[in-house]
This record gives structure tokens, sequence and C-alpha cells, in this order.
């Protein structure tokens, strides 16, 4: 619709005797259908210098059998500052760095089941490079202890942050994206890669500022691929789910937060046990960003 029909139906509401509300809400029915037939595109921009501080969290509970080390509990933070160091056409590459961080996992009983390693993060820097549809493309961290190393790739993959999709989308669209990480990068210890399978839909849009702000829901579902030649003989399965809330600014082109919920359950069958072994877990992530 554009100004001169708006201001006929205005004209012609004010000559019915209509109330001076009534064109207000009259706008506003008009206008809402238009915005959520809005398609946009969503894309991570940047340029170089720009600087955005992350803080990603992850509460988890697992329940191990006794042969296993028993029930336990984890829990991380870790804050990230990523600063742009340069786009290259459909690539962007930043320099990261830990401002801080915590691991604990613990048993029921509340005994150390690995060492914190997380003080050795705090000051660190690595590199890490990004399509603009969000697919990591290199996270290279150098000079760390492996279960540093790990924590670090734990934390970026938790963070609940999706692909975006190839083509603009209105509200309601959906897209589906499949990622095979190896499972030590989640924290697991298991021998193979964690398959996610992600669906991906646009919910809402809404302005906040000059901001267009995207919220998005990805709900994953979990399944395993066994790395047999690391552990011959041994067979894992996996199933499990994890709803993500995520919230993206359109209009300057990076995320803004995400929070969810994850349960899982796995199952380990090895030579001589004579039964499988079931692992359960369950627990909540947010990654947002720090002022």
């Amino acid at each position: 619709m554009n100004g001169r029909q708006m201001n006929s139906h205005l004209v012609s509401i004010r000559k019915m005797g209509g109330s001076p509300l009534v064109p207000l809400l009259v706008l506003a029915v008009l206008a809402t259908p238009l915005h959520a037939q809005e398609a946009v595109r969503l894309r991570l921009d940047s340029t170089a210098g720009e600087s955005l501080t992350y803080k990603f969290e992850l509460n988890l509970d697992i329940a191990v059998p006794p042969e296993l080390g028993g029930s336990q509990r984890l829990e991380s933070l870790m804050v990230l500052q990523q600063t742009t160091q340069n786009v290259r056409g459909d690539t962007l590459f930043f320099d990261s760095a830990v401002h801080d961080a915590s691991f604990s996992l613990r048993s029921a009983e509340g005994a150390e089941m690995l060492p914190d390693a997380s003080a050795e993060l705090v000051g660190q820097s690595f590199r890490t490079a990004f399509t603009r549809r969000a697919e990591p493309v290199l996270i290279e961290i150098e000079g760390q202890s492996a279960q540093a190393a790990a924590q670090i790739r734990s934390a970026l993959r938790q963070g609940g942050f999706p692909t975006l999709p190839e083509r603009p989308v209105r509200v309601g669209d959906r897209w589906k994206d499949t990622v095979r990480i190896r499972a030590s990068e989640m924290g697991m210890a298991a021998p193979g890669f964690l398959i996610l399978i992600n669906d991906i839909s646009l919910q809402r849009l809404s302005r906040a500022g000059s901001s267009t702000i995207a919220d998005i829901l990805v709900e994953t579902a979990y399944g395993f691929e066994p790395d047999r030649d690391a552990f011959p003989g041994v067979a894992v399965e996996m199933t499990g789910s994890r709803a993500d809330n995520v919230r993206f600014d359109v209009t300057r082109g990076h995320f803004l937060s995400a929070r969810g919920a994850q349960d899982f359950t796995m199952s380990l069958t090895v030579p001589g046990l004579g039964q499988a072994l079931a692992v359960r877990g369950n627990g909540e992530s947010s990654a947002g960003l720090v002022d």
C-alpha cells in the first residue's frame, strides 16, 4: 500500500466519525502483515577492527555407570573477545582472545574428575574464520595443551549459533544443516564423530532501535558415527535432541544470543563386558554478547 492509498483510508475513517485512535490501530494492523512477509538475507558482516565479546556457558548433568566413574556434573564458562582481522569475499577472519574461563567436572560426591586447565587459557589468542553463512572454516589454536584446545573448540561448537540460510527468508521459512564434529570437540570422551542434524526456522522479525532482529529456532537431532579404527570392537550409539532460541542482528550482521537445552543417551558396547553401558546427559547452554 502506497502513501496516497494510506491517506485515502484515513480520510474515509475521519468522515465516518472515527476517533483519532482508530487510524493508529488501522495503521498497526495494515503494517503487521507487510513486515511479516518481508524477506531478509541473514549474513555475517563486519569491518576490520570491529570487536565483539561473547560469554559462553554450559551446565550438564551426566548419568554415568559406576564402571565409567559414576554420575558427573560439568560446568564451563568462557569469555571470548573476537576482533575482525579482515574480510575476503565470502570469508571473515578473526583474532580471538580469552578474557575469562573456568571448567569443572566433578562426581556426584563433589570429587574433581578432571583438572581445571582453564587458567592457562586466560590471555591466550587464536585465529578463526567463518563464511558469511556462519560456517566455520578455520579454528587455529597453537601452543596450548590438548585439553585447553579442546575446551576452546567445545565452547565455540556448543554456542548454539546456527548456519545461516543460502537465500533470503521470510517468517516461517525453514532450512536444514548437517554438521559432523569429532566428539572430543564437544567435550565427549567417545571414539568417533557427533552428527548434528539441524532443522532451523525463522520465527519472528522485530525492530530494536535502528536494527532488524531475527528470532531463530534451532531444533537439533543427535546421531553418532563411531571411529572403528580407534577402538576396534567398541560399538557406540547415540540419540538425543537439543533446542536453541537464537537472536541475530540482521542490520549489523552478527549474533546477539543463544539459549538452549539438550538431552542425550549414549550407549557403549565393549567386548568382554557382556552388556551395553548407557550414559545419559541433560543440561543447558547459553551464549551472548557482553556489553
